[in-house]
């Protein structure tokens, strides 16, 4: 007789009870179709939180560049602090590396929006597709030298 699958009705005690059963190597109570489903969101979402920094950094890479008189200290931090998580989230997700040139597209796209959102520009002030390489966009020195301090 099966216990009902707590997954749709319970998810936090679903992944409570699925813990334990992973801890106690109890194979038969592993639920494995929801595992390898819960394990797949989890790796689309490390994917989504390499991009949501990325679309900031994109963001204000652009505001910085194509608005220079509006330059901040708001916007130095602010590309500052997204190098600093994209540094460290691929450093606890290294094969992430793996779908840098996707997450440049995405980035890219939301981070325009972003520049277009936050500024009053025309869209097509700003390039179509990503101007810069991933390595420069999360180099210190890249366009705002952010391992100096401000100087407006």
């Amino acid at each position: 007789m099966n216990k009902p699958c707590l997954h749709n009705e319970d998810f936090y005690g679903w992944t409570q009870q699925q813990a334990k059963a992973l801890e106690q190597r109890l194979v038969m109570e592993l639920d494995w179709e929801h595992l390898q489903e819960e394990i797949q969101a989890l790796g689309r979402q490390e994917y989504r939180e390499l991009v949501s920094p990325l679309s900031v950094l994109f963001g204000h890479l652009l505001k910085w560049e194509y608005q220079p008189e509006q330059r901040s200290r708001s916007w130095f931090l602010t590309i500052r602090e997204q190098r600093r998580a994209i540094h460290r989230h691929l450093r606890q997700n290294p094969s992430l590396k793996s779908r840098i040139e996707e997450a440049l597209l995405d980035g890219f796209e939301a981070g325009a929006d972003l520049a277009l959102r936050e500024t009053n520009l025309p869209l097509r002030t700003f390039p179509e597709y990503c101007p810069y390489l991933f390595d420069d966009a999360i180099a210190d020195n890249f366009l705002c030298d952010t391992h100096q301090d401000w100087e407006g």
